[in-house]
């Protein structure tokens, strides 16, 4: 065989190995490339079913989002606040920023409610419903629309920008009336307790009176006595002193009267003795006709004292 022919034999036997090898090569990256299609084929039906989901949701939400944004109403963010001294507040928006002093339906004549909340550790802190009752074009002086507690408004920060709002759901509302009602109650029952609590102090005030004038009335009054002589013993020196003053006397009038009893009681004896002594010196005198007898009927006759 020519040396050409040799040559271009070889050169063919190469190319047929390469071109063998080559397509081995191709068949593996197409049924690479035919797998990786399958797979992204059902990822993309799977994102697409997902995209699906998800706009449903991102629909719903924005719907949701619209609602809850209309029960809210128009509000303002950092809002500058200063506490007056009648518990109403100053903030720093008016008719320039888009707040109105007329009612959410436009009545007339009635005053606009904003609701206030100020910053908290966990947010936003609600501080209740003010009335506008006074709009310039940067300026506001809003009142609070509710009865207020001694000492609330000390809780107010105005060195923080608040957040004020036109509205606020109404399912909110049932739940701050409900806790303003317990409030209320609350109140009027502290206010109970405390006139009571005050009747007790007047009626102890009284009983304490009364218990002072009756120890004064028992051990006498305390303290320096004006005017004693005007007025009864037990008055002054009180009851259980005159009492025992009283024993005293009555005491010491027995004793008198016994003593006296006793001297009246020797007198007699004594007079007796000396009766019956003369009785018998009458007897041994020498005896007349007339004489002795009388003398004896005067030693006999009984003594006139008194026992």
């Amino acid at each position: 065989m020519h040396i050409f022919g040799k040559i271009c034999l070889w050169i063919s036997v190469v190319c047929i190995l390469v071109a063998m090898w080559m397509t081995a090569k191709l068949y593996t990256a197409r049924a690479g490339y035919i797998k990786k299609k399958v797979e992204l084929e059902d990822k993309i039906e799977k994102n697409a079913a997902e995209i699906t989901d998800l706009r449903l949701k991102l629909r719903n939400t924005h719907r949701e989002l619209t609602h809850e944004l209309l029960q809210w109403g128009p509000y303002w963010n950092d809002v500058g606040v200063e506490i007056r001294q009648d518990n109403s507040i100053t903030i720093d928006i008016g008719t320039q920023h888009g707040l109105s002093a007329a009612s959410a339906e436009g009545t007339a004549g009635r005053q606009f409610v904003v609701h206030g909340f100020q910053p908290a550790e966990n947010g936003m802190e609600y501080i209740g419903d003010f009335q506008v009752s006074s709009l310039e074009a940067n300026r506001a002086i809003l009142t609070p629309n509710w009865e207020m507690l001694e000492g609330e408004s000390d809780s107010w920060d105005g060195t923080k920008k608040w957040r004020v709002r036109a509205m606020v759901p109404s399912r909110y509302h049932a739940r701050f009336n409900g806790l303003e009602l317990q409030l209320t109650n609350h109140s009027e029952l502290l206010n109970s307790k405390l006139i009571d609590l005050e009747e007790q102090r007047q009626l102890h005030s009284v009983a304490q009176e009364r218990l002072a004038q009756r120890i004064a009335e028992i051990a006498g009054p305390q303290g320096d006595v004006t005017d004693a002589d005007k007025r009864p013993r037990e008055d002054v020196v009180g009851l259980l002193s005159a009492l025992a003053e009283a024993e005293e006397t009555r005491n010491a009038i027995l004793a008198e009267s016994d003593m006296r009893r006793r001297i009246l009681l020797r007198t007699i004896e004594d007079f007796e003795r000396t009766q019956a002594e003369n009785l018998r010196v009458v007897e041994n005198l020498p005896q007349g006709d007339d004489g002795g007898t009388d003398a004896a009927e005067a030693a006999a006759q009984p003594s006139t004292v008194s026992r």
